[in-house]
């Protein structure tokens, strides 16, 4: 069974699965990606150090094609914090300087960019669900994104595939369908987003993002600048979220719980786990 399917099985929780990147790095890179697409491109060690400095690193294509055509390419950066992104042409990779790219203005990277950019899962090396039910996704969007669509690496949460991300708010879907896809995108647009779908926002911790969607259904919040994020006052197994939302606070408890039973986390894990999950106390 491909693990996407278990995931569905189980009604594992998706909310809360975003691992915690304000800035991400995307590169342009038309080569047949591996399991270890990153690594392979921009070498093992540069990405252990764009790891150590909270730096998300992403492959992102439009199609595949020789190697040779990437010279010069587009590199993106990305503060889904403050929501901007600039972008530059790049002739070698050795240019890229990941501590500037991790902690310099963004405005000192290149260009601004305006318009969001929505980017899906495809790398099915990596995992076959990804591939799958990534393709199927961006088939579907690619005639209405051609310019804002593109392709990426690796985004973690394979087995909630189809993964769509859209910047520069950071806001990650799972178990996104094609018609899914088409309506969370037109939704993102104008400023709204489906807590149903939502995995999270990549510059919040996971309690708050389980926070955000909970605080979402109870009071019907669909603008994606409908709450303000306060605060967030975690422990090893409890968490407090606080939330303005009309000038009222909110304040949510959330308690860390292992989900059962164990299972593979992807297509390609040899090994069972119980995946920890937050939930609202």
């Amino acid at each position: 069974m491909r693990c996407s399917a278990l995931a569905e099985e189980l009604a594992e929780p998706m909310v809360g699965t975003v691992d915690q990147r304000v800035r991400w790095l995307l590169i342009e890179d038309r080569s047949a990606w591996g399991s270890e697409a990153v690594s392979d491109v921009i070498g093992a060690e540069r990405a252990a150090t764009a790891k150590r400095l909270d730096l998300r690193v992403q492959l992102i294509r439009r199609r595949e094609g020789p190697p040779q055509t990437d010279a010069p390419r587009t590199a993106f950066l990305v503060d889904t914090d403050a929501r901007i992104v600039a972008s530059r042409e790049i002739r070698s990779l050795d240019g890229l300087d990941l501590e500037a790219a991790a902690a310099a203005p963004v405005d000192d990277f290149g260009e601004r960019v305006g318009g969001p950019m929505f980017v899906v899962c495809t790398n099915g090396k990596r995992d076959a669900c990804c591939a799958l039910r990534g393709r199927a996704l961006t088939v579907a969007l690619a005639a209405q994104e051609p310019d804002a669509l593109w392709e990426t690496t690796h985004l973690g949460g394979h087995r909630f595939a189809a993964n769509l991300v859209c910047l520069p708010a950071g806001i990650v879907y799972g178990r996104v369908r094609p018609d899914d896809g088409l309506r969370l995108v037109a939704a993102y647009r104008a400023g709204r987003l489906d807590p149903e779908l939502l995995r999270g926002r990549s510059a919040w911790p996971a309690p708050a993002q389980v926070a955000e969607a909970e605080l979402r259904r109870s009071l019907a919040l669909d603008g994606v600048d409908d709450l303000r994020l306060e605060g967030v006052e975690s422990q090893e197994e409890s968490a407090t979220v606080i939330f303005v939302v009309d000038g009222r606070t909110h304040r949510l408890t959330l308690r860390a719980e292992r989900s059962d039973p164990a299972r593979p986390t992807s297509c390609r894990a040899d090994k069972l786990e119980a995946p920890i999950h937050w939930r609202l106390a």
